[in-house]
């Protein structure tokens, strides 16, 4: 077999997804902690109500990952989660039809996120910018429409999501597998989840490609505005009203999620798996830290210390891992290396 035939894939290292067994362990760790701290905690009850109270940051969380794999930053997903279950509310107050409700919800929050992205491709505005103002507007707009009120939601709809239960798993558990498993077909087998890599990793090089940019990010933003009209949706369930001041600081949990689970900040590299791991852990880091007793002020100083220990021990460890990939590329021989360079 000649040498320009033989097949090199990039060397691979002891260290490979040390991060995710890192997180992992920890979440392990955080687990016997609180049940050690509070034993009643340590039950299955507990287990399954912190999934399905972190329903929306988790089925959020599938999005941000593509958003933050494509090199976006969204900041609009708490308050556009707060704006869309008031109008779902509103829409269901006056016509008493939740049908419509929900559609009218769902058209609000991809109609925001496309005009997001259409800012973005067309204007060139840095997308933090954009989803900053979001951010604002969005969350004045839901408190200005209620007046800081809540509005009463019920109905079957309302019923079956707040209330069914099948294995022991409420609706909300369903709709985030159902999320999850949708976001890890769409990213790894999909041209779409293909291109968002390629848009993570080198925008003006996936252009030269003839990669349809514009049309990439507005459907990366669209994906977000389903998310938020689902996590919305099981907000307004979950509480049977909707309240202009919920979801707030999810989009902060949901970046938090995903860095922590593997994605990078750069862009370009990322998984829905390992989301999923970063969601468990800040669902497991919310619930015990709430039954602990704490004030709101040492609630937030303790999530904190837990996170930035967490993100430090992550990045260590990615550290290790591309400095020993580095050393073994460096043993190939020089033919091998121009090789692996010239496909990279």
């Amino acid at each position: 077999m000649s040498r320009s035939s033989r097949r090199l894939p990039r060397p691979p290292s002891p260290l490979a997804g040390a991060d995710s067994y890192l997180l992992l362990s920890m979440l392990v760790a955080m687990i016997a902690i609180f049940g050690r701290l509070n034993g009643a905690w340590l039950t299955t009850a507990t287990m399954v109500t912190a999934i399905e109270q972190n329903a929306p940051l988790a089925v959020v969380s599938v999005a941000m990952t593509f958003s933050i794999i494509a090199g976006i930053i969204d900041l609009s997903p708490g308050a556009m989660i707060a704006l869309t279950g008031v109008i779902i509310g509103l829409v269901n107050q006056q016509s008493h039809d939740m049908a419509l409700a929900v559609a009218t919800g769902l058209g609000l929050a991809i109609g925001v996120s496309a005009l997001h992205g259409v800012l973005v491709v067309g204007l060139e505005i840095n997308p933090v910018i954009v989803t900053l103002a979001a951010y604002i507007w969005a969350r004045g707009l839901a408190t200005g429409i209620t007046g800081t009120g809540s509005i009463t939601v019920g109905g079957p709809l309302i019923t079956f999501l707040n209330g069914a239960s099948l294995f022991g798993l409420g609706a909300p558990a369903y709709i985030v597998a159902l999320a999850y498993g949708g976001g890890w077909y769409l990213l790894n087998r999909t041209v779409l989840g293909r291109y968002t890599f390629a848009l993570g990793g080198d925008a003006r090089g996936a252009r030269r490609a003839g990669i349809r940019v514009t049309r990439q990010v507005i459907f990366i933003f669209c994906l977000m505005g389903v998310a938020v009209a689902a996590a919305a949706l099981i907000s307004v369930g979950q509480m049977a009203s909707a309240q202009p001041l919920a979801a707030s600081g999810l989009e902060l949990d949901a970046i938090i999620a995903v860095i922590i689970g593997g994605t990078r900040l750069t862009g370009g590299e990322g998984s829905v798996i390992k989301t999923l791991v970063g969601v468990a852990f800040i669902a497991i880091l919310n619930s015990g830290l709430s039954e602990q007793g704490l004030s709101d002020a040492y609630y937030a100083l303790c999530k904190g210390i837990a996170i930035l220990l967490a993100l430090s021990v992550q990045t260590l460890a990615r550290r290790a891992a591309d400095r020993q990939a580095t050393r073994g590329r460096s043993l190939l021989p020089e033919w091998a290396t121009e090789r692996i360079a010239r496909v990279e």
